[in-house]
């Protein structure tokens, strides 16, 4: 009865609002929001995450370079990052999207208070090692989760991603969608 009403209705749009949104980028990966994130989107469990992890820390053959540990340590509740690394990430993004996604300073990220700050947030150790480049010489696994990490850290030196938002409002008889 209720849709036979909203047909009769004659719905109609009674207003349109557009407006721009912004959204910050989000830290680079600590221990928990990485198997957060390799659960969502690929299905692994925490202990595969960490399992491939621990293999992408402790060293693969990349070829001509031989074994390379690929990420920083896995095992971190902070999201701080050397300076180094922070150096060469806005180096990278300059030249792979011009100069224009390179914020005036690094993004800095809070970390808890309560965070043990031994180690630095999970990151690829080198930008030369792009996840496309080394992919034939990793597992499926491997990669993926090697490319999560890489995305994510250059992500997190961004400036904030802008967004048109359109919001319309549609009547029908006495309801409004």
């Amino acid at each position: 009865a209720l849709a036979e009403e909203i047909r009769r209705g004659h719905p109609s749009v009674a207003e349109v609002k557009e407006s721009e949104r912004r959204r910050h980028p989000a830290p680079p990966f600590i221990t928990s929001t990485l198997q957060q994130e390799a659960i969502k989107r690929f299905r692994f469990s925490s202990q595969r995450t960490m399992a491939v992890a621990q293999q992408l820390y402790e060293g693969l053959d990349i070829g001509k370079e031989g074994v390379v540990g690929l990420i920083t340590y896995m095992r971190t509740d902070s999201t701080r990052v050397a300076d180094q690394a922070l150096a060469e990430v806005r180096q990278f993004i300059a030249g792979a999207f011009g100069d224009e996604y390179v914020p005036e300073k690094p993004n800095v990220f809070k970390t808890k208070s309560d965070a043990q700050d031994a180690h630095e947030a999970i990151r690829p150790t080198s930008m030369q090692y792009h996840p496309d480049e080394v992919r034939a010489q990793l597992t499926h696994d491997q990669y993926y989760l090697y490319k999560l990490i890489w995305n994510r850290f250059v992500a997190s030196q961004m400036p904030p991603a802008t967004f048109d938002e359109t919001t319309v409002d549609i009547t029908a008889a006495a309801y409004l969608f």
